[in-house]
């Protein structure tokens, strides 16, 4: 009897679920286990300096180590000071340091020395920054500004660009951030709708980039009713052949950040027949234009709007370029 391609899959699939309860059964340390183990190295190196959390098991094709743990390490006193740490839970209780998982990458003990750096460098700029009214949260790809006052967009960009100057002062690879991140930009009182401030390095240089609507932010689902309600009137009255393609993109007028540039992608309404008969053959973009509005939040209107069909596709990206041109 010829065995197929499924008897195979499943023959693969039953082969591994027997080697993991195998492995699991004979070699594999509890998680409780794991804890203990992890508790001696943190004690025996550290004290009650710090401490763990979010322990699980990290097994996987790449470490084929049933052992292999992750963890969240914090310093008690200044919770800020936290590090990742993949261990082998057999050998961890009786290690010194634990080396990265990388060829080049630091040891534990090597990234808690530079994460307290960091921590005490962000620190300082965060003072000089709280004089300035504007409070920071630092995470992953993103730097939270909250200002807390009412300042105008010249005021509010100023402190930008301090913050940025103290910012590139530091070694920002350190901080994590390497070629682009956002600043998150927060008003109190709903003075602005939030905000997203691209910022990229450009021969060497931190620069403040183009500003657009925080999606997630709870206003933002508002001023997308409004302009959503504005841009599909228009397109029953202009153009009742189209429809939104829900890819959008936004521009903060930086001197004025109530006025917005949105550009939406439309294609041509298709029946279910059409759709599934265009998902047979070769697959061929529906995107036929797209409408741009230059929208007013404070007014709630639109200032301008119009449909400009495309002969050749452009990213929302470029097209945001283009109008930006004409509006701003």
């Amino acid at each position: 009897m010829d065995i197929g391609f499924k008897e195979i899959v499943i023959g693969i699939l039953v082969l591994l679920v027997v080697l993991f309860y195998t492995l699991k059964y004979k070699y594999m340390l509890s998680e409780k286990m794991a804890t203990k183990n992890l508790n001696a190295f943190l004690n025996a190196n550290y004290g009650t300096t710090l401490k763990h959390k979010d322990l699980y098991r990290f097994f996987n094709t790449a470490t084929m180590n049933p052992n292999c743990f992750k963890a969240v390490i914090y310093e008690v006193e200044n919770p800020k000071i936290e590090m990742y740490l993949t261990f082998d839970a057999g050998k961890i209780a009786d290690q010194k340091d634990v080396k990265s998982m990388y060829p080049d990458g630091l040891s534990f003990h090597q990234s808690y020395i530079q994460k307290q750096e960091v921590v005490a460098s962000q620190a300082v700029i965060e003072d000089k920054m709280l004089a300035l009214g504007v409070s920071l949260k630092w995470s992953y790809d993103v730097v939270e500004l909250v200002f807390d006052e009412e300042y105008s967009e010249t005021e509010i960009a100023q402190k930008e660009q301090y913050f940025l100057d103290l910012f590139s002062k530091e070694d920002t690879d350190k901080f994590g951030y390497y070629h682009s991140f956002n600043l998150k930009l927060m008003f109190l009182n709903d003075t602005y709708a939030g905000l997203i401030h691209h910022i990229e390095k450009e021969h060497s240089e931190w620069v403040l980039k183009d500003i657009k609507l925080n999606k997630d932010e709870v206003g933002f689902k508002s001023i997308d009713e409004d302009v959503k309600t504005t841009i599909h009137r228009y397109l029953k009255e202009t153009q009742p052949k189209l429809i939104l393609s829900n890819y959008f993109e936004t521009l903060v007028n930086k001197s004025d950040f109530n006025r917005v540039i949105w550009v939406e992608y439309t294609e041509e309404k298709r029946t279910k027949i059409e759709i599934e008969e265009a998902k047979k053959g070769v697959y061929v973009s529906p995107i036929n234009g797209y409408v741009v509005v230059y929208w007013n939040i404070y007014k709630k209107q639109a200032q301008h709007i119009a449909f400009m069909p495309l002969k050749e596709h452009l990213t929302r990206v470029e097209i945001l370029e283009i109008e930006k041109e004409k509006l701003l």
